[in-house]
């Protein structure tokens, strides 16, 4: 081979060597980088329940698998942040209207007032749509463990502070993934906060599997 044919295949080895390398360099990099749903972290799985939601019907959290929920603890008596909370559980319901792969659950931690036909109520009253957001009833010995244990956010009763105020609870709205991990944790009442939420249940949806 002589020097002109060798300039020549080094001339093209380096036309073809260089978009080679640029190109496996960022498939390595688009290959590592992390998916939507891995920039939300893992906090930890909820434990397994079976709550009912009406005389006749239950909801587990094997049943929401494959869904990305929204979940808050309220007492529909409450004369304080149950209203807003509530209120902001219904601007996500109307967000997320047209999408299967969202549900709501509010519990109720004052099932002795909050009785099926009480919850029905007040989910007419927020435009809860039925098989989209669930308003979950269990005897207190259920619902404060699964509150403070699953949840990690504690239920404390104070009737001292009168009615509509019979309670301590959470401001907080919890993101559930479709393998029951907790993601996240939300102010309900503060709008940065609702719009994390709203930015982080984007991110998992963007990483199901339609």
């Amino acid at each position: 081979m002589n020097k002109q044919w060798r300039i020549r295949l080094a001339v093209f080895l380096i036309a073809i060597g260089i978009p080679l390398a640029f190109f496996l360099y960022w498939k390595y990099r688009l290959d590592r980088a992390p998916s939507e749903a891995d920039q939300v972290p893992v906090l930890w799985p909820v434990p397994d329940f079976r709550i009912a939601y009406s005389e006749s019907d239950t909801l587990s959290a094997s049943d929401l698998r494959g869904k990305v929920v929204v979940a808050d603890f309220i007492f529909t008596h409450c004369g304080s942040i149950c209203p807003q909370l509530s209120m902001t559980m219904r601007q996500i319901q109307e967000s997320f209207r047209k999408d299967d792969r969202v549900v709501l659950i509010s519990f109720t931690i004052d099932p002795e007032r909050d009785s099926f036909p009480v919850l029905r109520d007040y989910a007419m009253r927020y435009g809860a749509l039925p098989g989209k957001w669930f308003f979950l009833r269990a005897d207190t010995s259920v619902i404060w463990p699964l509150a403070a244990e699953g949840f990690r956010v504690p239920v404390v009763y104070t009737p001292e502070g009168g009615l509509g105020f019979e309670f301590t609870h959470t401001n907080r709205l919890v993101l559930i993934d479709a393998e029951g991990r907790i993601r996240g944790f939300y102010n309900g009442l503060e709008k940065e906060s609702v719009d994390q939420l709203y930015n982080d249940l984007g991110r998992l949806l963007i990483g199901m599997r339609l």
